[in-house]
């Protein structure tokens, strides 16, 4: 029988369901071996995930290290595999780390460890943790692994003939094998048209960031503008909860007085080393294919700043645009970057930084980290300096962020809603152009430049004072701008607030429920109630 997933795991119920339904036989009872790859940026809990799987269900873990040698990884490998499975010891003793032909038997002795544990409906994974790590000394692996799978050619109890091999094996093996790594494009790789395990991966699958609601149920925080403001900075990975109580040495906070006190100790002190700073290098280290990393943390800065075409990109860190497409492809590939399509004009889009340490960084930390380090100012002093830079760059994207999130779900009922996304709307008469936070699409229509059945129009606010009139005539405009090109008359116009809404504007959305649809902090967070 597969185990549940443990209580102390929280959210990850669609993931670990996708991992019970790996570990079963074939459903038509067809032998061989099942290979799956799993994604997730550093310290979004993936390997946690791994590990509390793999023990559930009897399985091998093992986790590359990108400072080993080839002969420390196959060494250390055989030295787990032996406690695992003690009865293997003699036949992994005799092999000869870093020889040719090394790794291929390892996998297939590691296989065949694990599938005789099988029970039932029950076949414990086989898992390589940081998987790219071993591609850095043996970029063949990939094809000892389509080997392993391939052996399906074979039938149960089948020893090939002379001289008959399937690459790297000459008999079928069984068992599940689950790749993972941080290097989040090498691993959504592996399944391209180009790469030999094309065509035979089970599954690829993304372990995301917690999203906000989540991040106030896993810190344990009640009060909403409390986790909010800590997800703004942070953002969901769950890894950064344990190291950041351990260097501040104070409890969750739970008022924004402790929050502030809390992030000043987490996120600017000088010693030890800037966190953000030092997160950073970390990141962009998981990519063992980017060697020249100051051009990847210039380009960050430069779209922190607001450059957010390829063009203005590439002037900023004075690169071609060929060669800046390449970057910034890369860094969407990493999650640190989005790539966001404008729904009317699918062929526009635009650049954002993704990551929240990256962009608290740029926004927060860089403008005053020397003047902290020499003593210039406190770190106290620092993030009182810091506020109106920290709303602006983060918190206010950030509210944008969860509050197109929540809206397709707190609306869904209320309209005809298919799909959504933000779009920019020309303003010819007043020689402007309106971007629209939110653009909600009838399940009939797609996003094109005309034509579209446009069902909301929506815009998200963090300022800190209550949204009024203006900001309902304002989107009225909007709406009459697109209804030129877009069966757009009836749309519900949606203003998302941080800080609530004035009087007028409530009586506004009394009097017109079918047109005005007013969302606070509490509507973004309640679509979805955490369980504390």
């Amino acid at each position: 029988m597969l185990p549940k997933k443990p209580d102390e795991i929280v959210d990850r119920d669609e993931d670990w369901k996708i991992l019970e339904r790996f570990a079963r036989p074939s459903p038509i009872g067809t032998p061989g071996s099942g290979v799956a790859a799993l994604a997730g940026r550093r310290r979004t809990g993936k390997s946690y995930l791994l590990q509390r799987f793999a023990d559930a269900t009897g399985g091998f873990y093992f986790e590359a290290r990108l400072e080993e040698t080839l002969a420390e990884a196959q060494e250390r490998f055989r030295e787990e595999l032996i406690t695992y499975d003690p009865s293997r010891a003699a036949e992994l003793s005799a092999l000869s780390v870093a020889a040719h032909g090394t790794w291929d038997r390892l996998l297939k002795i590691a296989m065949d460890a694990t599938f005789s544990k099988s029970e039932g409906i029950r076949i414990p994974p086989f898992v390589i943790d940081e998987f790219p790590y071993l591609l850095r000394d043996t970029p063949h692996l990939q094809s000892i692994v389509k080997s392993v799978y391939d052996t399906r050619s074979f039938r149960r109890g089948e020893i090939g003939k002379p001289g008959i091999r399937v690459g790297y094996y000459d008999r079928l093996i069984e068992g599940r094998m689950l790749l993972c790594g941080s290097a989040m494009s090498v691993i959504h790789e592996l399944g391209h048209g180009s790469r030999p395990l094309f065509g035979r991966l089970t599954f690829q699958l993304t372990v995301d960031p917690f999203d906000h609601v989540d991040v106030a149920r896993f810190w344990g925080i009640e009060d909403r503008r409390v986790a909010f403001t800590l997800f703004a900075a942070l953002g969901g990975a769950p890894g950064y909860r344990d190291p950041l109580m351990e260097r501040t040495g104070l409890p969750v906070p739970q008022t924004m007085e402790e929050l502030d006190a809390w992030l000043t100790e987490a996120l600017l002190r000088p010693q030890p080393r800037f966190f953000t700073e030092a997160e950073i290098d970390r990141l962009l280290h998981e990519d063992p294919r980017i060697t020249d990393k100051d051009i990847y943390r210039q380009a960050m800065k430069a779209i922190s700043e607001g450059n957010a075409t390829l063009t203005k990109i590439g002037g900023a860190i004075g690169r071609a645009k060929d060669e800046t497409d390449g970057i910034v492809a890369r860094l969407v590939a990493m999650r640190y970057v989005d790539e966001w399509r404008d729904l009317l004009r699918p062929r526009d889009y635009l650049f954002r930084l993704n990551d929240p340490i990256v962009r608290f960084h740029h926004a927060v930390v860089e403008s005053c980290m020397r003047d902290v380090a020499r003593g210039a100012t406190t770190p106290d002093d620092a993030w009182r300096d810091a506020q109106q830079r920290f709303r602006s760059q983060v918190i206010g994207p950030v509210f944008e962020q969860i509050a197109t999130w929540s809206a397709f779900r707190l609306l869904y009922n209320r309209t005809d809603l298919g799909s959504d996304g933000w779009a920019l709307v020309p303003d010819p008469a007043n020689r402007t152009t309106h971007e629209v936070d939110y653009i909600g699409l009838a399940h009939n229509t797609s996003g094109r430049p005309k034509g579209s059945t446009i069902t909301v129009i929506g815009e998200t606010k963090a300022t800190e004072r209550p949204r009024g009139l203006k900001d309902l005539e304002r989107l009225r405009h909007i709406r009459a701008l697109l209804a030129k090109d877009h069966k757009a008359e009836n749309a519900v116009l949606a203003i998302f607030s941080m800080h609530g809404f004035s009087e007028h504007l409530r009586q506004a959305a009394k009097e017109a429920p079918d047109e005005i649809a007013l969302f606070d902090l509490d509507d973004v967070y309640s679509y979805r109630e955490p369980s504390f």
